[in-house]
């Protein structure tokens, strides 16, 4: 059968197109029918073009996520974390999604746009320019506009950040990362949406906020102490009560996890300690762990751990490079 998602990605980064072909395009790219084949199609092209002088997706990628040294991996080797490399694609189209659908609009057509970008291995408090308070998480990136103007305050999060909101009924707050959306008039919520993940979490410490997920944008009104839990694969949710320390563990930089796989494991703390991951491909099965580490625990402290309980593995460090043998 013919791969027209390939044919379609590769006519349209063939050649220019006004900004109604790009706002439909990216529309298409990120709507959940047939995600497999269109995260297939973007994976080949993203290996394809590479190399290509005129289209470098990783010199973009570097661009788009605030020239702060983020280090995704372009070599074909027995690299642990390989949905990264399309992750990443994925993650530079769906701010082109933000901006094309949201930041153009005529209300944000004169207003600045900021990329806050913060580094794996770092954190980051910022003040946006309502007086809202954000904690960004390691990896993640943040758009939002010089000044809010218009009838909401809207933001967009690719990777994971806590908001304390400032209180303004007149002018809802909102979180937007691809298939889930937060609203807070005046709250604290914390939201885990990294490009790699297979969920996307939003969960509530203070006040209430509405969460909508899914292309059908099924909706949650969230109390204290809950948490709304999206799969992108599956594109079912859920909710849940939790321990919001658990959820908040990263502000104090602590490391938490709670049923998670050793892969999902590597991937935590390749955003945390800015380390890169190399294995053979399905080094390890799917069995589910639970860890907690104090936030001075160091690198190979923690690998130690892991390689006590997990067992049947070695491992080695080499600057900011793993070896798993």
């Amino acid at each position: 059968m013919r791969n027209y998602f390939k044919d379609i990605i590769n006519l349209f980064t063939s050649s220019s197109q006004d900004e109604e072909m790009k706002s439909k395009f990216y529309g298409w790219l990120t709507n959940e029918q047939h995600a497999e084949e269109k995260d297939s199609a973007l994976y080949e092209y993203w290996t394809n073009v590479k190399g290509s002088t005129e289209l470098n997706l990783e010199d973009k990628l570097q661009r788009v996520y605030g020239k702060a040294g983020v280090r995704v991996s372009m070599q074909k080797k027995n690299y642990w974390l390989r949905p990264l490399r399309y992750a990443a694609a994925v993650a530079v189209l769906m701010v082109s999604v933000y901006t094309a659908h949201v930041w153009t609009k005529k209300q944000y057509a004169d207003v600045a746009t900021i990329e806050k970008y913060v580094a794996p291995g770092e954190m980051q408090l910022i003040k946006l320019p309502d007086e809202t308070m954000v904690h960004i998480n390691a990896g993640s990136l943040l758009l939002y506009p010089e000044k809010f103007v218009g009838s909401t305050r809207t933001v967009f999060l690719i990777g994971e950040a806590n908001f304390k909101v400032k209180k303004n009924a007149e002018q809802p707050f909102i979180v937007r990362s691809s298939t889930m959306s937060v609203t807070a008039l005046g709250t604290e919520f914390n939201v885990r949406a990294y490009a790699d993940d297979r969920n996307m979490e939003a969960t509530l410490l203070e006040g209430k906020v509405k969460v909508a997920c899914g292309n059908e944008g099924k909706d949650y009104i969230l109390s204290p102490g809950e948490q709304v839990s999206y799969n992108r694969t599956t594109g079912e949710s859920s909710l849940a009560k939790v321990d919001v320390v658990d959820a908040t563990a990263w502000q104090r930089g602590e490391l938490v996890f709670r049923s998670v796989t050793v892969r999902e494991m590597s991937i935590m703390l390749q955003r945390k300690f800015n380390v890169q991951f190399h294995s053979a491909p399905n080094r390890f099965n799917e069995d589910k762990y639970n860890f907690r580490f104090s936030g001075n625990a160091s690198f190979n402290e923690i690998m130690k751990i892991i390689q006590s309980v997990v067992g049947d593995f070695s491992y080695r460090i080499e600057g900011q490079d793993c070896y798993i043998e």
